[in-house]
């Protein structure tokens, strides 16, 4: 089972929807495993007009930016990347 294309096939139905969501992995040395471990995020890339009315207290310039991307959800699991895209995904 490719887990992956699942995922894709998902921000891409999103996209289709009106919703951009970018697919990020970081890796970072974890001194308590004493290995290399990946984070997978879920960030929405959302107009500015959307940001600065969702979040007030933080608004950014729109002369500067035409889009922000907020960080949505985290995970070093792909399995729980995919839940919360469908999750995402049934909300619409």
């Amino acid at each position: 089972m490719n887990i992956q294309s699942k995922i894709n096939k998902l921000i891409t139905a999103l996209k289709v929807k009106g919703y951009t969501y970018l697919l990020s992995r970081d890796q970072y040395y974890s001194n308590k495993l004493e290995k290399v471990c990946t984070i997978h995020k879920i960030n929405r890339l959302m107009p500015i007009e959307e940001y600065n009315r969702l979040y007030p207290d933080n608004k950014k310039d729109p002369s500067k930016y035409k889009f922000v991307k907020v960080e949505v959800f985290s995970s070093h699991s792909n399995i729980e990347i995919l839940k919360k895209l469908v999750e995402l995904y049934k909300d619409i």
